[in-house]
């Protein structure tokens, strides 16, 4: 990995400023009349064309709301927004009319579809300025309507106008038909991107307002030479990305403030079999001097980035709300393939973050469900400071593709939920990372193998971020879980007679210390599976008034709940059950366990589905993924599968939490006690309890 200085000169070397000739024309001198109640498309777009006839020049619109459809933005044309109060307001009635039917990229696959708002295709040295603003004119029943978003584990399945003409893109991508057999358009409510420019050379945005974007704000594809400076993205829909540059060589992003409805930037490279086909990468990227507050992450990487992401520079950023998910978010999944490498984020503040300050999944959307597996590589964290967050850093991947070439250096994080999640890194630099107050690299995940029973042997598990690690062990009894003596060491110990409760410390090369939870000695061996599952449960507390519940009886809320107490935190806050004073119950829902209903009732005896359940199991299980999709799971009922539950229940089935029977997902089935208790164990098992 190039140093930081190195790495900018090269990105800085890709990027030219467009060459607009000094010819200045007015909106008056084209009849363009501000204020006008008439929409005023034909003559702004008449006024570019003839000045890129020209040879190119400025169009200066002085203060006015100028109504418009679709405008198309040519060789050499700078459109300038003179002043504060010059606004560009685009027509939300009439779409067929106003918006026509181009190529497009939609969420990074090929197609024909309605026009950006301000579109340009194959133009150079193009540009967007001044202090004005652009308003597209979005809002609950224009454009955003069209979609409902699938936001939260527990959002209602509600109809969604887009997603039919969404799955017949993906499978049109999926299958290779013809972008010109790709047509979209009226009927099939695929929101236009706000501004979206393909294949142009030399692009300036500088200084303008983006709000109310109907889908991503600002989207160059497969363009060279890109300058974002100084924009204001502001906008609160779903999927509003603020600046998403797709399959772009040499884009330079600084001092923008943004405040969006989805990630804040994204880089992209092309979607699936498209992306991969295209084989254009992202790269020479530069994002320094921004200001990040509202969105689902401030600096993301994919999910659409099949084509490649690299040679990536973040410094000098800022993250200042606390309703910023994730300050750096890498995502993507098995049907992406790609690679991202050459990454560097550093010398950045994030104030407040509630997801992660760094996340990183191969788990986005589609999860396993894919035969081409992606890569991270080569990516350095380092000179940053954060606050909050479920978590301080989450950073997982597939087994068969860890992350290498990962450097985590100078980083400190207070207030964080969880510390660390190190999912199938491999050789990873942890250097002065401090979090919690907690030095890593460390062990984590300690945990004891088997059910501790007297004369009985059990085994030592732990995990940790700094590569391959060897751990000492050292066991501790105690007769009332409070006072502990030293009871042996290494990585399997026989349970002494006596002992009523034993627990694990495991060591690291460096000194770093940290034990497991207490397991509570069980009595006896187990007569059958259900024994033996329940005596699992039990050792770590996880049973409860559990063992009293008949094992195919069906499960209600608030028995799963107590089954479920030992993994809440009880500092989480949320709302409270309006029909229950059960202390487990109100813990579940502060910790999104469970909803409530309108009126805030959490109805303690309800039945659970299992696509409910699924979800239950997602949310309990320590490694919670905000923003979930409408991905379906590979099953042969997944047309049962509510839009809403199909991303957990997906990943539920992936990391083992739950099982297909003959291929079924059974999504409405209801849930028994023995059912729930075997989820539980396993959820328990990845939780490191």
């Amino acid at each position: 990995m190039m140093n930081r200085q190195a790495l900018r000169k090269i990105i800085l070397e890709k990027i030219q400023a467009p060459a607009i000739p000094n010819l200045v024309r007015t909106a008056s001198d084209f009849g363009i009349c501000p204020d006008s109640a008439q929409p005023q498309t034909a003559q702004l777009q008449g006024a570019i064309d003839e000045l890129s006839r020209q040879g190119g020049g400025r169009l200066s619109l002085p203060a006015g709301v100028y109504h418009t459809g679709a405008l198309r933005l040519k060789d050499g044309v700078e459109l300038h927004l003179a002043e504060a109060d010059t606004c560009l307001r685009f027509l939300t009635e009439d779409i067929d009319e106003n918006y026509p039917i181009v190529l497009s990229h939609w969420e990074a696959s090929p197609s024909y579809n309605y026009s950006a708002l301000l579109y340009a295709c194959d133009a150079h040295d193009i540009a967007v300025t001044g202090p004005g603003t652009l308003d597209g004119g979005a809002d609950a029943d224009h454009w955003w309507d069209w979609h409902h978003q699938v936001e939260t584990s527990w959002s209602a399945d509600k109809p969604d106008l887009q997603l039919a003409a969404r799955r017949a893109l993906r499978r049109m991508n999926r299958d290779g038909v013809p972008v010109e057999e790709r047509i979209f358009g009226a009927g099939h409510y695929l929101r236009p991107n706000f501004v979206q420019f393909i294949r142009c050379e030399r692009v300036l945005l500088q200084g303008v307002t983006l709000r109310n974007s109907p889908m991503w704000q600002l989207n160059p594809v497969f363009c060279k030479s890109v300058t974002v400076d100084g924009l204001t993205l502001s906008s609160h829909g779903a999927n509003n990305d603020g600046c998403d540059p797709e399959s772009c060589c040499g884009v330079w992003i600084k001092n923008c403030c943004f405040d969006t409805g989805d990630d804040c930037i994204s880089l992209k490279s092309g979607r699936d079999r498209d992306g991969r086909e295209a084989n254009t990468p992202c790269e020479y990227v530069l994002i320094e001097n921004n200001d990040f507050a509202d969105g689902h992450g401030g600096i993301a990487l994919g999910s659409e980035m099949s084509g490649g992401i690299r040679y990536v520079l973040a410094s000098g950023n800022r993250f200042s709300s606390p309703h910023l998910t994730y300050a750096l978010r890498l995502k993507t999944n098995a049907k992406r393939g790609g690679c991202v490498e050459q990454i560097m984020l550093c010398d950045s503040r994030m104030d407040h973050v509630h997801g992660a300050a760094v996340h990183g999944t191969m788990l986005y959307e589609d999860g396993r469900n894919g035969d081409n597996l992606p890569v991270f590589r080569d990516i350095t964290i380092e000179n940053i400071t954060a606050q909050g967050g479920d978590y301080g850093i989450f950073l997982e991947a597939f087994p068969e593709v860890p992350i290498t070439g990962l450097v985590l250096r100078h980083i400190r994080i207070e207030g964080a939920r969880q510390t660390l999640r190190s999912m199938n890194w491999q050789d990873a630099v942890v250097e002065d990372v401090v979090i919690n107050g907690q030095t890593f690299p460390r062990p984590g995940h300690v945990r004891i193998l088997g059910v501790p029973r007297p004369g009985g042997t059990i085994g030592a598990s732990a995990e940790s971020c700094g590569g391959e690690e060897r751990f000492s062990w050292l066991w501790e009894t105690s007769a009332d879980g409070t006072a502990w003596s030293p009871a042996g060491e290494g990585e399997r110990f026989t349970v002494p007679s006596g002992a009523s409760f034993v627990r694990l410390w495991a060591q690291d090369e460096r000194g770093g210390r940290e034990h497991s939870r207490p397991y509570r000695v069980q009595a006896g061996a187990a007569s059958g599976a259900w024994e033996e599952t329940k005596a699992r449960l039990a050792c770590r507390g996880l049973l409860g008034e559990a063992d009293a519940f008949p094992p195919r009886a069906v499960i209600t809320r608030c028995q799963l709940s107590r089954m479920l107490l030992p993994l809440t935190d009880p500092g989480r806050t949320g709302p409270v059950p309006a029909d229950t004073a059960d202390p487990a119950a109100r813990a579940a829902a502060a910790n999104g366990f469970f909803p409530l209903d309108s009126q805030s009732r959490f109805g303690p005896d309800r039945t659970m589905t299992r696509q409910e359940m699924a979800t239950v199991a997602m949310e309990a299980c320590g490694v919670n993924y905000r923003n979930a999709s409408s991905t379906m799971p590979v099953c042969t009922d997944a047309a049962d599968v509510a839009n809403n539950y199909g991303t957990n229940v997906a990943r539920a089935l992936y990391f083992g939490f739950m099982e297909l029977e003959g291929g079924a997902f059974h999504p409405l089935r209801t849930v028994t006690v023995e059912e729930a208790a075997r989820m539980l164990e396993r959820v328990a098992d990845f939780a490191g309890l």
